[in-house]
């Protein structure tokens, strides 16, 4: 059985259902150090199983991605590409994470010199061979 991760901003105003979510990787990209002043921890889910409720801001942030914040609160909660039919749900947002494992550091060769990367998980300079998959989803 496919599980179904729920999930809100910090002032509720948002909330989601992410049906059979990937598991987790950390993005180094500069985008997301821009968005968020660090790395993202990220799962994606196919858009069709994705249910999103409230007031979702969505802000283009590079000519191919827009990134979905709470208008209330302005929590950052999801990473969209319209090429790609997945969405990135940030994992913080997350009401629980049971059942997910981080598979990995992507986009390392970006990665910000302030700190460095010793938890043993596997390294790539942007995305993994393949893709971002779990059970053949694109995430």
């Amino acid at each position: 059985m496919v599980k179904t991760y729920t999930g809100s901003c910090l002032c509720g105003a948002v909330s989601f259902e992410a049906m059979g979510l990937s598991d987790i990787w950390y993005c180094h990209c500069k985008q997301c150090q821009k968005l968020t002043g660090r790395y993202i921890a990220a799962a994606g889910v196919l858009r069709e199983n994705l249910q999103i409720s409230g007031p979702v801001n969505w802000l283009p942030i590079s000519e191919k991605s827009n990134s979905g914040h709470c208008k209330s609160c302005g929590s950052y909660m999801f990473w969209d590409e319209a090429a790609r039919d997945t969405v990135s749900v940030l994992v913080g947002c997350l009401d629980d994470t049971d059942g997910l494992d981080v598979m990995g550091h992507i986009f390392v060769e970006e990665k910000a010199d302030y700190f460095e990367i010793a938890d043993g998980l596997p390294q790539f300079e942007g995305f993994p061979p393949g893709g971002t998959r779990q059970e053949g989803k694109d995430v």
